[in-house]
């Protein structure tokens, strides 16, 4: 797709100005907290500015068409679910952390501009992990968080990073799989530091699903290959087996499981989560199309709940994204929520035989499977910096692997 304003150096300078914002994103998304929206934000700018311009309209352009609807649907439910809970004295503000998604049709046009390849897209996700290694590992020293977010978001966005670096891993040279090596275990050493178990089952889950993408191109008969499989998991195995915390962590969540199934309504991490969500789904019955709203969720499942109903009604999610956008939004929202992670999926799936968009492919089937699980135990799209990453990454494979259609 050719440019119309811009020629010469000045499309040059433009492309390589997108490029750079491009390739800093998963570099500060997780370590430095202003930046990554603020990249998005302009990335928006310049989109809209191309639809302008250009007379370009991303809901009709082929590439873009299928991503433009599936987000601003999704966006589109949340704040219809808000007008028929409230009408106009809806809190509208709250719908600010879901402006990602009105914003990523923009988003993507702007990327659709350049030509960036995907080696030094993974170079930078590596640096990122690196760079989030070191603050996990010296922030302690110096008395300060290992996240600057929270910890639940920091280490999903880490588990999706590390899965997205590794998928060249097997046409890299020794020099860029030491790199690669280096950026996991960097990764994998501050997920397990930030005692997230959600996000560790999202890890185990995203470590299957990649091996069995892979087994077939590249392990089947490839010793190596497996040899070096092997290697990096033993490496991260050896990382959790040195940290105490891991231990504390798994027998700390048998214990609550314990506690809930004795009769206990504890308001512990896991006993709350389970009273939430059995509550959730009795309030989601009464109103099971169209919900109570968006942000409202917490406020009416409190009501259903026999216990700590202070504390889920101060909460801002059921720590389930699919039960929380039931309660929002009804089925409608829980459908908008699955076709909004499954339908780029399907379609990364059947591209998986072309080999032009064979990489693009796999990094976007595990960027949806990793949300996907995400949403299980805490929520995929209901924080700036994660819909932030989902939006980017999405908003730059999605369209490529349209492209080749």
């Amino acid at each position: 797709m050719k440019r119309t304003i811009l020629t010469g150096d000045s499309e040059k300078k433009y492309s390589n100005f997108i490029i750079v914002l491009l390739l800093l994103f998963p570099v500060v998304i997780n370590s430095v907290k202003i930046f990554g929206n603020l990249i998005l934000l302009i990335l928006a700018v310049l989109g809209i500015y191309i639809a302008i311009s250009e007379k370009k309209n991303p809901f009709q352009i082929s590439e873009l068409k299928l991503f433009s609807w599936l987000v601003a649907g999704y966006f589109g439910v949340m704040l219809l679910s808000m007008l028929i809970a409230d009408g106009i004295n809806a809190e509208f503000y709250h719908l600010g952390r879901k402006l990602h998604f009105l914003l990523a049709p923009f988003i993507a046009l702007t990327l659709l501009q350049i030509k960036l390849p995907l080696e030094k897209l993974l170079l930078s996700i590596k640096l990122g992990l690196i760079i989030i290694g070191t603050i996990a590992i010296v922030g302690p020293l110096l008395g300060k968080s290992i996240s600057m977010i929270n910890a639940n978001i920091f280490s999903d966005i880490v588990v999706a990073m590390i899965f997205l670096s590794i998928v060249q891993i097997f046409s890299e040279t020794p020099k860029e799989r030491v790199i690669t090596f280096i950026a996991v275990l960097a990764g994998g050493y501050a997920i397990f530091l930030t005692g997230t178990r959600g996000s560790w089952v999202s890890l185990l889950i995203l470590f299957i699903v990649f091996s069995g993408l892979i087994y077939k191109p590249f392990l089947q008969g490839n010793n190596k290959a497996r040899l070096f499989i092997v290697l990096l998991f033993v490496g991260l195995l050896g990382l959790i087996s040195t940290n105490d915390r891991v231990e504390s962590r798994v027998k700390l969540a048998a214990s609550e499981i314990q506690n809930w199934n004795s009769g206990h309504n504890a308001n512990d991490s896991i006993g709350l989560r389970l009273q939430m969500w059995k509550a959730g789904l009795e309030a989601a019955a009464k109103s099971p199309w169209t919900g109570y709203g968006y942000r409202n969720a917490n406020k009416v499942v409190s009501e259903y709940a026999t216990d700590n109903k202070t504390t889920i009604a101060n909460k801002t999610h059921l720590h389930n994204e699919y039960l929380t956008n039931f309660v929002s939004a009804g089925i409608i929202g829980l459908l908008s929520l699955l076709i909004l992670l499954f339908t780029p999926m399907v379609v990364f799936y059947r591209k998986l035989k072309d080999k032009d968009v064979y990489y693009y492919s796999v990094m976007g089937i595990l960027l949806c499977i990793g949300y996907a699980t995400f949403g299980l135990t805490h929520i995929a799209f209901g924080e700036e910096h994660v819909n932030a990453f989902y939006v980017l990454f999405m908003g730059f494979l999605l369209p490529r692997v349209m492209k080749n259609n």
